[in-house]
């Protein structure tokens, strides 16, 4: 692993979380909505080009919806950088890591991580 590239952190209430961030000194960078994974966003930019998302699930039955029902609000995500996805994803699956390929990106597993789902990115070069 070389960097975290974003967090995510699963939340009730996003303009309530919005507002949190804020009054901590963080500036918002953009908002959207993603009807495919069924979350309401805001991203938030750190100066050394991670991002910190909020999540506010819309959709229960999506993963975002799922896991904050089962756990609560806090951290959901973490995406890491790696030089290669296909050769890091292969030594972890000979390690006995579970992981999870969809929507051509790689997961590694909460199970596997303590109950944090990591994504694997690509470094960029």
């Amino acid at each position: 692993m070389k960097t975290i590239r974003e967090l995510v952190i699963a939340v009730e209430d996003l303009e309530e979380a919005v507002q949190a961030y804020e009054a901590m000194g963080f500036a918002l960078e953009r908002r959207a909505v993603s009807d495919t994974l069924g979350i309401k966003q805001a991203f938030f930019l750190m100066e050394d080009g991670t991002h910190i998302e909020l999540a506010e699930p819309f959709d229960p039955d999506k993963a975002v919806g799922k896991g904050l029902a089962r756990k609560g609000e806090g951290l959901y995500m973490i995406a890491m950088t790696v030089d290669d996805v296909d050769e890091a994803a292969k030594g972890m699956e000979e390690r006995g890591v579970r992981l999870v390929k969809g929507g051509g990106r790689v997961f590694v597993h909460p199970s596997a991580s303590k109950g944090v789902l990591i994504r694997l990115d690509p470094a960029e070069k």
